[in-house]
């Protein structure tokens, strides 16, 4: 599907900022995930039936492979934020770069977004990313 590729490239771009800000200890500006900002992503991955017709769900065998890869896609972003909430906390459990750790959970909910896409494509054929 050209619209996921779109926005795993732009998932892509995201993990290799995320890098290079923590390699060169640069801050990360926030960004917009597939024309969205941090409260737009948050709003539809909490009510997502609002927005694409598809409610929250736990992936099933089911479901087909893309949602499978995403679904696995997303859980490494979640374990990879915990890292990061270890990796940058001081000695008072303050996270010391919360650019890095925000950024982490936009692209969670982003991949989660992208799930919900695919979960409605097969339940109905149609693409429900751009739709509202």
């Amino acid at each position: 599907c050209p619209r996921q590729n779109t926005a795993l490239r732009e998932m892509l771009r995201l993990c290799k900022d995320i890098m290079r800000a923590d390699v060169l200890e640069e801050p990360l500006a926030e960004r917009r995930l597939g024309d969205m900002d941090a409260a737009a992503l948050r709003e539809r991955s909490h009510y997502p039936q609002k927005y694409y017709g598809q409610g929250h769900f736990q992936p099933d065998f089911g479901d087909g492979e893309a949602l499978l890869w995403l679904n696995r896609l997303r859980t490494e972003i979640r374990r990879t934020e915990l890292l990061c909430c270890a990796a940058f906390s001081d000695r008072d459990d303050r996270l010391t770069r919360q650019d890095l750790g925000k950024a982490l959970n936009r692209l969670s909910s982003y991949c989660y977004l992208l799930m919900i896409g695919e979960k409605a494509r097969g339940k109905n054929g149609r693409e429900v990313m751009g739709e509202k």
